[in-house]
């Protein structure tokens, strides 16, 4: 792709002949997600639907997933393109109770500052059939809360950001649609138009058809078995609780809690290199964080 260009230190094609090779190049990868594993066809789909976005390329493969045949967004990935806009003014989310809130402020030409709140609450979640689902509803409700929220907000604020798309964890929920009963007809050779669409790609499956068997992320937990997660969240928030927990331990001196902070974090150091840094500097910063408090606890007995 001779005439390809480099945005951020990403190819990016500029013709669709490159697209096109880009893709069946990119879907051969097992690096690439694997709903596009070896379908170049969803795959140039989902680079064109990044491109309309402003994602680059391996950006939109990363967090564009096809669910029940229709494009979606997860919705950090939604997150980043509101903020990244640039009437975005603020956005912020927090738990009220049982409830979740997603607060953003957007400037408008006219000059006026508007603010979109909206809240998803358990009682919502009860309502919907969500709440105590197997899968991410029972693993990790809190940040499940947290992204409906975001997608309403979203959604009411900036669709002309993310055109009209929905949050993969928002679709993941949706009943799939229901298969029309063909009519029995006599056997008789394909059309030309049946033949087509027998050429087409069958729509990926949906994420939450695998997410419970693919545990791709794995929490290594010193002197204990090791257990898988299916999304780096789900790891993210299982290591953030361990670690708060062995901050809590109360029943150790400061200084072993000290010790075996550092032990987690150096059991998970192959899975933190297979999140997002964004998120692996947070969790390491978080220890930080709690080493000082635990630090200044310890000199705190001492002086005592």
């Amino acid at each position: 792709m001779s005439n390809s260009v480099t945005t951020r230190n990403s190819l990016v094609p500029t013709t669709l002949d490159e697209a096109m090779r880009f893709s069946e190049v990119l879907s051969k990868s097992v690096m690439v997600p694997r709903e596009y594993q070896g379908k170049p066809a969803n795959t140039l789909v989902a680079i064109q639907w990044g491109m309309e976005l402003g994602l680059a390329p391996m950006q939109a493969l990363q967090n564009i997933a096809v669910i029940n045949g229709k494009p979606s967004i997860y919705g950090d990935a939604l997150l980043a393109m509101v903020r990244a806009d640039h009437r975005c003014r603020a956005v912020k989310e927090y738990l009220d109770g049982e409830t979740a809130v997603c607060l953003i402020t957007r400037l408008h030409s006219d000059g006026e500052v508007e603010e979109i709140e909206r809240k998803f609450s358990v009682e919502d979640a009860k309502r919907a059939g969500l709440w105590g689902k197997q899968g991410p509803w029972k693993q990790y409700p809190q940040r499940m809360l947290q992204m409906r929220a975001r997608s309403l907000a979203i959604r009411d604020g900036f669709p002309d950001v993310i055109k009209g798309l929905i949050s993969a964890e928002e679709a993941q929920d949706m009943p799939a649609p229901m298969k029309a009963v063909q009519p029995v007809q006599a056997p008789s050779g394909p059309s030309i138009a049946e033949r087509a669409m027998a050429a087409i790609e069958a729509p990926t499956q949906p994420v939450q058809a695998h997410v419970a068997v693919e545990l791709a992320f794995t929490l290594h937990t010193p002197g204990r078995n090791q257990q898988g997660y299916p999304t780096e969240m789900a790891f993210v928030d299982a290591y953030a609780d361990l670690l708060l927990a062995v901050r809590r331990a109360k029943s150790l001196p400061e200084a072993e809690r000290r010790t075996k902070m550092k032990e987690l974090e150096e059991a998970n150091l192959e899975t933190f290199l297979a999140i997002d840094p964004e998120l692996a500097k947070e969790l390491h910063d978080k220890r930080v964080q709690y080493n000082k408090g635990l630090g200044a606890e310890e000199k705190d007995n001492v002086d005592e």
